[in-house]
């Protein structure tokens, strides 16, 4: 998947992916229903091998152990 010229902020609250108007149409936004991601999703900030920021997503927390008993 590639997005082109999409803009971001970034500062210690988090990341965020900002609309960008332009005379085509308006508010081009990363649709979250064309990706593999949920509201509610987790992420860690990890660097790849090239020293890029990456956000790896985490895996579900599985809070109780069921046997079938």
């Amino acid at each position: 998947m590639l997005y082109c010229d999409y803009t971001f902020s970034i500062d210690e609250s988090g990341l965020k992916l900002t609309d960008k108007d332009s005379k085509w149409e308006k508010y081009q936004q990363v649709d979250i229903t064309n990706t593999a991601l949920n509201v509610g999703d987790t992420f860690t900030l990890e660097l790849d091998k090239d020293g890029c920021m990456f956000f790896r997503k985490n895996a579900p927390v599985q809070y109780e152990l069921n046997f079938g008993i």
